[in-house]
């Protein structure tokens, strides 16, 4: 299948990637700011040029707020690196990347529009929202909820039963283990507020 990404920069080179390795025909990047090539791909033009694309898109930009805006739920698919473990039973939004060393256990869902990056695990039962990104090394424990647009830093870890509430940014390293609300920012060990997003 014929996929163009959305985004050329690091985070777009291991979606494409990804992509490759799953299957697809990666034909190209749109971005408004780099041009050239990428990993040997072109770049086919600016980010609203890619209606015209014939095939399917993908955001491949880290960023939630960015990656939400351009996202098209039928334009895009799933992608699910070959040594990610998903259990059969996970249920996985359009527009979610899971990445290499990622693994979902049973009966999780995960929205539409995720970033599951690098070496993250979720377990079982967890609900995660759509536009979220689990940073690389992210660590959920069973049932926890993750609310929409909310990134967990690279090496987070959630204790069982956690939620933690939609836009909220926790840093990297924290260790979540009381529910965190809505639209903060909460860093540490144990993660504290320390600011609204």
């Amino acid at each position: 299948m014929r996929l163009a990404l959305l985004g050329a920069g690091g985070h777009g080179k291991v979606v494409c990637r990804v992509a490759q390795r799953a299957g697809f025909e990666v034909v190209g990047f749109y971005d408004d700011f780099a041009t050239g090539s990428v990993l040997g791909l072109p770049v086919l033009g600016r980010f609203a040029e890619a209606g015209a694309f014939e095939g399917k898109l993908f955001v491949s930009l880290g960023r939630n707020d960015f990656r939400a805006q351009l996202f098209r739920a039928e334009r895009s698919v799933v992608l699910i690196d070959p040594s990610a473990v998903v259990d059969e039973t996970v249920r996985i939004g359009l527009g979610t990347v899971v990445m290499a060393g990622a693994v979902v256990n049973v009966d999780s869902v995960i929205g539409e529009n995720c970033i599951l990056n690098t070496g993250c695990s979720v377990d079982h039962d967890c609900v995660i929202e759509d536009h979220v990104h689990l940073c690389p090394g992210t660590h959920l424990a069973g049932t926890v909820r993750v609310g929409s647009g909310v990134m967990l830093g690279t090496g987070t870890s959630v204790i069982p039963g956690r939620s933690i509430g939609a836009g909220s940014v926790v840093g990297a390293g924290a260790a979540v283990v009381r529910d965190l609300p809505a639209g903060i920012v909460a860093t540490g060990v144990p993660a504290r507020v320390v600011r609204d997003v």
